[in-house]
């Protein structure tokens, strides 16, 4: 998404046509091989913790304000250090940064288990406080050093492939396998799924320690600037400022951040909405339809063009958020317009993204990211606070027909910029 001595159109030339996706996967290597388990594992973990730490945090308070603040304190980060973690991310070499990240991420959560061990000591939640927003802080570095890692291994006629071989695999692990085995292992221990979250972190590190060292993109050299002695403000507004003259790609994020702000606005409230007694599998459902547009993710692509895959998706995923206010909490009726919804941003997750790392100068592409999320994944508790408003002022429906209100006029007044796409 990012240049300020020029137009991000004289930067960011179009993809050729080499940029096509075969029908047929490509052989990617063993050093994608390496980061694809690393990544995979890694996300199997996570879903492990995510499943565990509201259980733990239950142990200690029954209020739902500070249970929900557990939440915000690991998502902040995204919104208050996205940017910089970007700026460090195109100043550092990228696997060292992985591991190091990743390094401090096993380090937070380990002394989540040690916690778990003894629920009774005094300021246990404060210390989950502490440690979740450590947590965040981590993740954002890891993130913003993924996408070049990314790029650095797999050649860019075949980012669509790879991302969508990745994301199916990542949804299976986060959205099912994780979270299962989080529980059941709480059930029998607190701190075992912890201490799993730990294990899949150490693994993840040895593998990412197998790929070959990529140089900092940032540095001088292989078409980048100098940037030594700059302050890492002027580093940060540079990301900015390319993201905000590419049309296109700050098209794609703002379109990203209404959608982030519809969507959260609906599943805020909808375990209130269609009753806990349906929550779980209407959830299960909502997750195979995000596999599932990761497994067609490269053919849809390759068929129909990154452009018209995204103008279907942000018309489906809309009407579908419509279709869930008017028609609902029937489950009947739900869970396959929440399968539709899962699908419709899967497609566009790896159409979008593997546009972005397509058209993105390396040395900048950390940082331009890293501004997209901070402005994405900056809605969501935005969206949550919204939609518990509306929710209780006009019914548990209202925020889904808002929401997908909202996303349908962003799709439509996104349709001349969204021509600009070239496959």
């Amino acid at each position: 998404m990012t240049s300020l001595s020029l137009r991000p159109s004289a930067s960011a030339p179009a993809p050729t046509p080499s940029t096509a996706q075969s029908p047929t996967p490509p052989k990617l290597g063993r050093d994608w091989r390496l980061l694809f388990a690393a990544g995979t594992v890694s996300v199997l973990g996570d879903g492990a913790f995510v499943a565990a730490l509201p259980l733990l945090a239950a142990g200690y308070t029954r209020d739902p304000r500070l249970i929900s603040g557990l939440t915000i304190a690991g998502t902040l980060p995204w919104l208050v250090f996205s940017l910089q973690s970007g700026a460090i991310a195109d100043r550092s070499e990228s696997r060292r940064l992985s591991i190091l990240a990743q390094g401090w991420q096993l380090l937070c959560v380990a002394l989540v288990g040690v916690l778990a061990l003894d629920r009774g000591t005094g300021g246990g939640l404060a210390a989950l406080y502490v440690l979740a927003f450590g947590l965040g802080m981590a993740a954002t570095l890891a993130k913003s050093a993924s996408q070049p890692l990314m790029t650095s291994i797999v050649p860019r006629e075949h980012l669509v492939s790879a991302n969508g071989r990745l994301f199916t695999a990542q949804s299976v692990a986060r959205d099912f396998a994780g979270p299962a085995a989080g529980a059941a292992l709480f059930a029998v221990a607190p701190a075992l799924p912890f201490w799993a979250d730990v294990a899949t972190f150490a693994v993840s590190m040895v593998l990412i320690a197998r790929l070959p060292r990529t140089g900092a993109v940032g540095a001088a050299g292989a078409g980048a600037p100098d940037r030594s002695g700059r302050r890492m403000r002027t580093d940060v507004k540079e990301g900015l400022t390319w993201l905000a003259r590419h049309r296109l790609l700050r098209t794609t994020t703002w379109l990203s951040a209404v959608a982030n702000f519809g969507n959260t606005m609906g599943f805020a409230t909808l375990v209130l909405y269609v009753g806990t007694h349906h929550y779980g599998l209407l959830l299960s459902v909502a997750a195979i339809g995000g596999v599932l547009g990761g497994l067609v993710s490269r053919r849809a692509v390759a068929r129909l063009g990154g452009r018209v895959v995204v103008r279907l998706t942000t018309t489906a995923t809309p009407l579908a958020c419509i279709g869930i206010g008017l028609f609902g909490p029937n489950p009947i009726v739900v869970a396959p317009l929440l399968a539709v919804s899962s699908m419709s941003a899967a497609l566009w997750n790896v159409a979008v993204v593997s546009q972005r790392q397509r058209l993105v100068p390396a040395h900048l592409l950390a940082r331009v990211s890293s501004a997209g999320i901070m402005v994405v994944w900056g809605m969501q508790p935005l969206g949550a606070l919204a939609g518990g408003l509306i929710a209780a002022r006009f019914g548990l429906g209202t925020p889904w027909v808002i929401g997908g209100a909202l996303r349908l006029a962003a799709s439509v007044a996104a349709i001349r910029p969204l021509r600009e796409w070239r496959d």
